[in-house]
């Protein structure tokens, strides 16, 4: 798909209806470089009215239909989905929050619809106008991401939110440190981007980022290209299965790592993790259906707090 998204763009060319995702590596395709989508054709979401201030496309109450716009292929299990929405309206997410989409599954014995609810963090930019992209890593038995592999541009998704997980204000720590694996990196890249965009904050970012293999990286151009033209913000890659000519990190997050690439424990310091279950319960410990959980694994045997980690 993003292959001949890019023919088909290179044949027309740019103009200023076109609207840029931002630099993302097809890493198993060899594609790489700037993705753009097309904007005439652009479905608005039906207004949402209000009696004061400027219009919101989310709602926290009831479920909101959004189209698709396009996908594009990020990695060999893993796309982006632009959906669209009245341009004149605020998308009203906040830094960091996730949302709730849902999808059809049948009926039950009513004959009532039964539903599947999965959250995701929106990776583009909170202020963009008239559109956000999620990342999502498609599963053979994911119920939700094989929904999102059965859409085509037109199709609508429904969608409810925010759900508010880390209310981040600017320079609200001297130093962030972050943990992440797999489709983890959405919410982090949620609160780099934040920090990054603002001249006024300089939190210093410190991010290890673990996946299977090299292939598996998701959005390794844009991190990569945040590093080198931001200077408080640094990433180290790791992964389980190297390639011969692999020259970051080899095998599961270690304590060394977390010791030599993030901050030390102190109260200017705040350690952010997400990832599958399997890296929360060796890093810090699962989070709990309601709070944050007890803290253990690595974090806990460096000597951070609870009060110094926080688990999306």
């Amino acid at each position: 798909m993003a292959s001949m998204l890019l023919k088909r763009l290179a044949k027309s060319g740019f103009n200023d209806s076109r609207v840029p995702v931002g630099a993302l590596a097809a890493i198993s395709g060899g594609i790489s470089g700037l993705l753009y989508f097309s904007s005439p054709n652009l479905a608005y979401l039906d207004e949402v009215k209000q009696e004061t201030g400027p219009k919101v496309a989310l709602s926290a109450d009831k479920w909101i239909e959004f189209k698709l716009q396009d996908t594009a292929r990020v990695s060999h299990n893993s796309h982006l989905y632009r959906f669209s929405f009245d341009p004149d309206a605020k998308f009203g997410l906040d830094v960091a929050s996730c949302i709730l989409t849902r999808a059809p599954t049948g009926q039950d014995d009513n004959g009532k619809t039964k539903y599947v609810i999965r959250p995701y963090t929106p990776i583009s930019d909170p202020d963009s106008k008239g559109h956000f992209d999620l990342l999502i890593k498609v599963y053979p038995e994911g119920k939700m991401s094989q929904h999102f592999a059965s859409l085509k541009p037109g199709d609508v998704l429904e969608v409810k939110g925010p759900i508010e997980k880390l209310r981040y204000s600017p320079n609200m720590k001297k130093h962030i440190g972050m943990i992440a694996g797999g489709s983890g990196i959405t919410p982090m890249l949620q609160v780099i981007e934040a920090i990054l965009k603002n001249p006024d904050d300089i939190t210093q970012v410190d991010l290890i980022y673990a996946n299977i293999s090299p292939d598996d990286i998701l959005l390794k151009q844009k991190l990569d290209s945040l590093a080198s033209s931001h200077p408080n913000f640094n990433v180290f890659y790791t992964v389980d299965n190297p390639t011969k000519v692999w020259k970051g990190g080899k095998g599961y997050i270690s304590k060394d790592m977390v010791v030599k690439g993030l901050p030390r424990p102190s109260e200017d310091t705040l350690i952010l993790v997400c990832g599958p279950p399997g890296l929360m319960q060796h890093v810090s410990g699962e989070k709990d259906k309601r709070d944050q959980g007890e803290l253990s694994g690595i974090l806990k045997e460096i000597g951070y707090t609870e009060q110094m980690v926080y688990k999306f």
